[in-house]
């Protein structure tokens, strides 16, 4: 209709004769203007829509990006190890921080930890993924160079190809990587730019640049619980572990694995794990199921504790456990949780039992401030309700271990260069000048030593035991004859004891004082400390074990050199010899007696050897059998002994996280690996004690922000 109008206006305008050429001029001009402007309109719509487009193929590139390198990071199949580079911090040559492209390899990246490296000189902290590869078919050197790819230089997307149409190409630049957070869970920042190029043009037409945080979590599989965690600070290393010939069980369905907590940076050290934890004629499953992983993890806090009954020390002898109300008979009552508080355990000797009764309604927490001897016919008893011993649930028990003393200077380890395994200390040092009181964190951590878990096959040993700074030992003695206590004559009788590693006493065992119960620290002649087994650290190479304790009630026979003023003496085994000694000894007092030095299980005196002559010591060859001569010296000291079995049965079942791990090479033992174990545990103390190796995945993206520039 506007444009007939105008028509007729202007034939009218033209019949009329006036001004008729300069208004059809400016008709033409303004008609020319509107077609030149939907003209213009019509390219600027074409041209806006290829750069939009351009800008749509850049931000789907860098979208590419994010997927393609969560999926590679998110692969931990078959032993791959690209999930721990989630861990690290990597960039490109374009990030601001960094000169060149830098991918790190985690291994050589640490956590920081105070507490592990424990003041040492030349500690980076706690190694963030193990050095020695799961799976032999891939390498660190590899998975990095894999992930080093990602960073140098453009990552075309898509395959180029002669008979594609495109007229862009797709392209993205992983410019940096960064993780703030801790080994369970944290952030990984990423700066992605993602580009779109005509073909055939250097021109770079659109980009996109982004930074993306993802949210990284560390699960731990049922292959991955460990159920053996070894190792307290860096200083322990190798010497922390000792195998032997555990087996593993069931051999062909274990679960979880074995954590050695220590840093290693020899690739030598990977060759034989098995052989590096002096397990030779042990028999694990394959990795992850059962087999050895060394990587240094942080251990959960133990679990809290409350509504604690003190009852003190036990001294489970067969007379204590038979009385009645004896706190060597333990249960929940009808409470779904009972903790008891005990300073010592001791359940040593032929007869010799401590018994505890839980069920999956009725837990027992035992918190132990000093040691636990199981030894020399004595059993510790966990039963499932009213049935057998060794049928209790190793889920329902838990044994902490809260020890007070910090001993880095007289230092407990496994015994690696005996192949029988057993302990030893490394800094063995020489109490030559002794203080009153004596400065306990001199003294070795406490240990948990038990050599036999019952007569049949049948019977196991079943807890969760959390005790990093404790040492567990399971060595069978060389011995064959152990000391029976003199309680069913109603007399004072003493106990030879292993506490803190090493061989001690108990004054009296139906003694109520803290003098009677307190623990006693044997020392050499060179005032050592004896490790349980024997050592060879003094003037005379002796290598002894303490096997009785006595107290001179008859005269001694005629004829001998032997001291007659002698009133106390202990009964040696000569390894090297195989014979049996009697010999003297002196007391000095070490620490106060009171309740305080007596829940923290410090030692109240040194029982000092003398020295090794015709004067101190009698040679009682290596038979005590009672028409033997030795008899005469034995009834002269009131001291009672009996054969034992020494190829006793070790069976476990649960948990042990601890400092040491201590086996020997002899004997058969078996631990059990179950998964059942690893539910009901998380079910009772919660998903933080589901501890062992992580795979790490980056999961939900938390923020993403585009970019003007990246800085």
């Amino acid at each position: 209709m506007f444009y007939w109008k105008k028509y007729f206006q202007l034939k009218y305008i033209k019949n009329n004769q006036g001004f008729a050429l300069p208004q059809i001029l400016i008709m033409g001009i303004g008609i020319a203007v509107g077609v030149s402007g939907l003209m213009a309109a019509s390219i600027l719509g074409l041209t806006g829509s290829r750069i939009n487009r351009q800008e749509l193929l850049a931000k789907s590139s860098s979208y590419s990006g994010i997927a393609k390198l969560r999926a590679l990071l998110n692969d931990n199949s078959q032993g791959r190890l690209f999930n721990y580079f989630w861990l690290v911090n990597n960039c490109s040559d374009k990030a601001q921080e960094c000169d060149s492209t830098n991918v790190a390899i985690p291994s050589n990246e640490y956590w920081s930890d105070d507490s592990w490296c424990n003041d040492q000189e030349n500690c980076s902290g706690r190694q963030k993924a193990p050095f020695c590869p799961i799976n032999e078919n891939f390498s660190w050197s590899e998975e990095q160079q894999i992930i080093r790819n990602l960073f140098v230089g453009s990552n075309v997307i898509g395959n180029p190809s002669e008979n594609t149409k495109r007229e862009f190409e797709q392209s993205f630049n992983i410019i940096s990587t960064k993780y703030i957070g801790t080994e369970n869970s944290g952030i990984n920042s990423i700066l992605i730019e993602g580009k779109s190029s005509p073909i055939n043009s250097t021109t770079e037409s659109a980009s996109n640049k982004l930074r993306v945080n993802i949210q990284v979590n560390g699960e731990t599989s049922e292959s991955g619980f460990g159920f053996f965690g070894i190792g307290e600070n860096n200083s322990d290393n190798k010497d922390s572990f000792f195998l032997g010939n555990l087996n593993i069980v069931p051999f062909d369905n274990a679960k979880g694995s074995i954590i050695w907590r220590m840093n290693i940076d020899d690739i030598n050290d990977c060759q034989n794990l098995k052989e590096l934890a002096r397990g030779r004629d042990s028999l694990l499953p394959n990795n992850g199921n059962g087999g050895i992983w060394i990587q240094p993890l942080s251990l959960p806090k133990q679990p809290r504790l409350k509504n604690v009954i003190d009852i003190g020390t036990l001294i489970c002898t067969k007379k204590n456990y038979e009385q009645n109300n004896t706190n060597c008979k333990l249960d929940a009552g009808n409470l779904t949780q009972k903790t008891f508080r005990i300073y010592s355990l001791f359940s040593k000797g032929p007869g010799s039992k401590f018994e505890v009764s839980t069920t999956d309604n009725s837990k027992i927490i035992l918190e132990i401030m000093g040691d636990i001897d199981v030894s020399n016919g004595g059993e510790f008893c966990h039963k499932n309700g009213t049935e057998e011993c060794g049928t209790g649930k190793p889920e329902n028990l838990t044994i902490l271990f809260k020890q007070k003393n910090q001993s880095e200077s007289n230092k407990l380890v496994c015994n690696r260069d005996d192949i029988n395994g057993g302990v030893f200390f490394k800094n063995n040092i020489s109490y030559s000048n002794i203080s009153f009181p004596i400065d306990n964190n001199t003294l070795p951590g406490h240990s948990f030593l038990i050599d036999n878990t019952g007569d049949i096959s049948s019977e196991k040993f079943g807890a969760f035991i959390y005790g990093p700074k404790t040492t567990f030992i399971s060595v069978q003695p060389n011995s064959n004859w152990v000391q029976i206590t003199n309680e069913e004559e109603g007399s004072n009788g003493g106990l030879v004891v292993t506490s803190r590693g090493s061989y001690g006493y108990i004054k009296n065992t139906l003694g109520n004082s803290i003098d009677d119960k307190i623990t006693n620290l044997i020392l050499n002649s060179n005032l050592k400390l004896i490790s349980y087994g024997g050592s060879q650290d003094n003037n005379f190479n002796e290598s002894i074990q303490v096997i009785g304790l006595g107290e001179k009630v008859n005269d001694l026979p005629p004829g001998t050199q032997f001291n007659s003023s002698t009133n106390n003496v202990f009964l040696l085994f000569d390894n090297t010899t195989s014979n049996y000694h009697l010999r003297s000894f002196n007391t000095i007092n070490i620490n106060r007696l009171n309740s305080q030095n007596s829940q923290y299980s410090y030692p109240g005196s040194f029982a000092i050897l003398n020295t090794k002559n015709s004067e101190n010591d009698i040679n009682l060859g290596p038979n005590l059998q009672e028409y033997n001569s030795a008899k005469i010296w034995l009834d002269a000291f009131n001291i009672k002994v009996q054969s034992t079995n020494t190829n006793t049965m070790r069976n476990f079942k649960g948990a042990a996280w601890v400092k040491n791990l201590c086996f020997d090479a002899s004997g058969d033992k078996t631990w059990e690996f179950s998964s059942n174990f690893i539910d009901k545990l998380k079910g009772w103390h919660g998903d933080e004690f589901n501890w062992g190796i992580k795979y790490y995945r980056g999961k939900s993206i938390i923020l993403w922000d585009t970019l003007r520039d990246f800085q």
